[in-house]
């Protein structure tokens, strides 16, 4: 199945610059660097309210600093113009709306917006790309359907299909695996995980199943209380202190017997193990 559009993937740059992030007066993030690696796979973890879904928001222009830069192809991104940007870079927020009673191929059409002008309308190219964004999401089926008709699951894969049919060569996704099962999970990650490899297509994802998580990522950041708190390959980051510190759960790491990546097994508390003991052991 080749998910490819017309405009292959390029190497884009993406950076975060002494970057420091709030919700009106509530600070989020603070005085953070971070180099996003080209052409790589990289995956935001950390607990809840970590400043994960902000540090994303910030990179995508969604937020605005309120110190620091972020930096795309070495300029700032905030001076560059919204069409501009659009055409570097792909976003899929948490919660996204769709227009009420539109159609899955219009949603998914509206990746190609920022390719057109009073000069170009939409194309054969634009078609192609959007069939492609379908066929790789599994949602062809669901072209001609209201996106308000359709599960979590399914409205979940059509704006993945929006951000692929934008063909930017970065992607950042937040949280792309939410109201998913793990069989489509799996299908969304080894997707992105496709277009890293195939198209050398930069790709963010925050992500909250951590083992998925060392299983896809070339690249983890790891976020605690707004900053990063470790970065790098996972499995010189992932470890049972990290693990314990970051999330505040005692586990165990290993190998994961397929893939090598670490493999995060929560230790269970002392009376939940001594509760499966005894129900091993007849009365």
């Amino acid at each position: 199945m080749d998910s490819r559009g017309p405009e292959r993937a390029t190497d884009s740059n993406l950076r975060a610059v002494d970057l420091s992030l709030a919700y009106e007066h509530r600070l989020i993030v603070e005085d953070l660097s971070l180099n996003v690696p080209d052409g790589r796979f990289t995956v935001i973890v950390g607990a809840n309210a970590c400043g994960k879904s902000t540090l994303l928001r910030g990179l995508a222009r969604l937020l605005k600093p309120k110190a620091g830069n972020v930096l795309l192809d070495g300029e700032d991104i905030h001076r560059r113009s919204t069409k501009e940007v659009a055409t570097r870079l792909g976003i899929l927020p948490q919660q996204p709306v769709a227009p009420e009673g539109i159609t899955v191929s219009d949603l998914v059409s509206r990746g190609r917006h920022p390719h057109q002008s009073w000069l170009r309308q939409f194309s054969s190219d634009d078609e192609t790309a959007v069939a492609a964004a379908l066929e790789a999401t599994g949602t062809t089926d669901l072209a001609d359907r209201s996106v308000d008709e359709l599960s979590g699951g399914q409205r979940q894969r059509v704006w993945i299909a929006l951000a692929l049919a934008q063909g930017t060569p970065l992607l950042l996704l937040d949280e792309p695996t939410t109201f998913l099962d793990m069989a489509h999970q799996v299908e969304v990650l080894d997707l992105l995980a496709r277009l890293n490899v195939e198209e050398q297509r930069t790709i963010v994802a925050v992500l909250h199943d951590l083992n998925l998580a060392c299983r896809y990522a070339d690249h983890i950041v790891a976020m605690s209380c707004g900053s990063i708190v470790a970065e790098g390959a996972p499995a010189t980051v992932i470890t049972s202190e990290l693990v314990r510190d970051v999330f505040g759960l005692e586990s165990h790491v290993m190998a994961d017997p397929l893939t090598g990546t670490p493999l995060i097994i929560p230790v269970p508390s002392a009376a939940v193990r001594r509760g499966a003991v005894e129900a091993a052991v007849p009365a």
